[in-house]
């Protein structure tokens, strides 16, 4: 195993919640007098970190981003249960920790959903180091959720490489300065074609590819 520390992003990446990310936003928006977003492709479109720019982007006052972000927590969890964690996800994880790779998290989902969910499927013992949106003062393409996470693990950014389904996961990958692996399934949230454009380190399509990096 080339890198002693892995940190992955969460959504598209360690569990599918793009059809409740889709919903809770939709919902969100039409509870204070904006347009949804009408198919789950079009916001899949749409939709870019960090958060208050997707939002500016889609015509919310700056003022009302709280407000929206507020709703979208008070949604999100009738729609959670939707969440479904990618079926090589729990023997990726086993099969590291049994090399001594150091495992962290640097996402930008709200800290408490970001938490209940690793409960939920079981895996949260893997992860030496979490970083939720409330555990950091930026969010990506920031570097800085990864340098938080790097930090809490005691690890150089050289000696670790991030994973994420999304350009702006790549982006905030190589500007923290460590190694970048963009995986590409059909439940991500960007095409391969928008995370060939980043030129990331690695192009996946299955987190056991990481198993031979």
């Amino acid at each position: 195993m080339l890198f002693k520390c892995i940190v992955f992003d969460a959504s598209g990446t360690i569990w599918d919640d793009l059809y409740v990310v889709w919903r809770a936003n939709s919902a969100a928006y039409e509870a204070l007098g904006f347009d949804g977003f009408k198919t789950l492709e079009e916001f899949r479109r749409k939709f870019k970190l960090p958060v208050p720019e997707f939002h500016k982007a889609n015509g919310i006052p700056p003022e009302l981003i709280k407000q929206v972000d507020g709703k979208f927590r008070e949604f999100y969890p009738q729609y959670a249960s939707h969440v479904r964690i990618f079926p090589d996800v729990d023997d990726v994880l086993y099969q590291l920790k049994r090399k001594n790779v150091l495992l962290g998290i640097a996402s930008n989902i709200p800290t408490v959903f970001l938490r209940e969910h690793l409960r939920n499927f079981k895996i949260e013992g893997y992860f030496g180091a979490v970083t939720g949106q409330e555990d950091c003062d930026e969010q990506k393409p920031s570097p800085k959720p990864i340098l938080v996470t790097l930090e809490k693990l005691e690890v150089k950014p050289s000696e670790a490489v991030y994973v994420g389904d999304m350009e702006e996961d790549i982006i905030a990958g190589k500007r923290a300065n460590t190694y970048t692996a963009a995986i590409s399934r059909k439940e991500s949230y960007h095409p391969p074609w928008r995370l060939r454009r980043q030129n990331p380190d690695y192009l996946i399509s299955d987190l056991g590819e990481l198993l031979n990096c």
